[in-house]
């Protein structure tokens, strides 16, 4: 699947740096403030930050990370019969959507997000069924193709080496 992936200043933007930052730290570590986050997102120097707090920074943003890779790895799982490039133009819109779920986590206390959740995943079920109706395979194609190379060397070829 060729779809790009959102990056932690994007979800910053779309959702607001507050909210980001707020589920990005996670207890026992210590708030930080959301411009540190967003200024480490966008790769700016961070000279001015204490080395504690940019320490954080760096954990919420490979929380962040692993976020967006389960909203893809799951996204992937339901688009597996479709070809590479493939997919619908929602599903690059719903990306960020689905990575906020996961990194909130399964704990997700809004109701509204639980269920924009739910509401992307059963669009998703919906898709991957329908492929799957129509025959198609997860490589994409709706029949099983083999293509054997021809073998360069044999035993008899090889005999005289």
């Amino acid at each position: 699947m060729n779809i790009s992936l959102p990056s932690a200043a994007q979800l910053m933007h779309r959702f607001g740096e507050e909210e980001i930052t707020r589920l990005a730290v996670k207890a026992p570590r210590k708030p930080i403030e959301s411009a540190l986050l967003l200024a480490a997102a966008e790769g700016k120097p961070l000279d001015e930050w204490p080395a504690e707090d940019v320490e954080i920074a760096v954990d919420a943003l490979a929380r962040i990370a692993d976020a967006i890779s389960r909203a893809r790895s799951e996204v992937s799982f339901y688009l597996r019969f479709r070809k590479t490039g493939d997919a619908p133009d929602w599903v690059k819109d719903d990306l960020p959507e689905l990575a906020r779920y996961h990194l909130e986590g399964t704990a997700v206390e809004d109701s509204t997000k639980r269920l924009r959740y739910r509401d992307i995943i059963k669009r998703l079920e919906k898709l991957a069924a329908e492929d799957e109706a129509r025959g198609a395979s997860e490589a994409g194609d709706s029949g099983l193709q083999i293509v054997h190379q021809p073998r360069l060397f044999s035993r008899t070829s090889l005999k005289g080496l």
